[in-house]
């Protein structure tokens, strides 16, 4: 199992906007399974911080895309913390 790792720019794309976060990912890549990935997202918009955001689509440089589910928001501070899998969105394909 390979654990490839993102630190950098990424988009936040849920309900039709775009919010630039600052991510921090490790992924997971199992020879049988489903790719999978955690990590925080960092934004100065306010609804991240509110909790607003559940769940959307995370786009790195390069194009890869791929859905996550908020695990853990703290009100009032800009970081979230995500989980993500998608069987068309391996980690392993994240820009280096």
């Amino acid at each position: 199992m390979s654990s490839p790792e993102y630190r950098g720019p990424a988009l936040l794309l849920a309900d039709g906007r775009e919010i630039p976060v600052e991510a921090e990912l490790t992924g997971s890549v199992p020879a049988i399974g489903l790719p999978s990935w955690t990590g925080t997202l960092q934004a100065g918009d306010t609804r991240l911080a509110s909790g607003a955001i559940r769940r959307g689509r995370l786009r790195l440089p390069g194009g890869w895309e791929g859905g996550f589910a908020v695990m853990r928001t703290v009100l009032g501070v800009s970081i979230v913390w995500v989980r993500g899998n998608d069987m068309e969105a391996s980690p392993a394909d994240w820009p280096g």
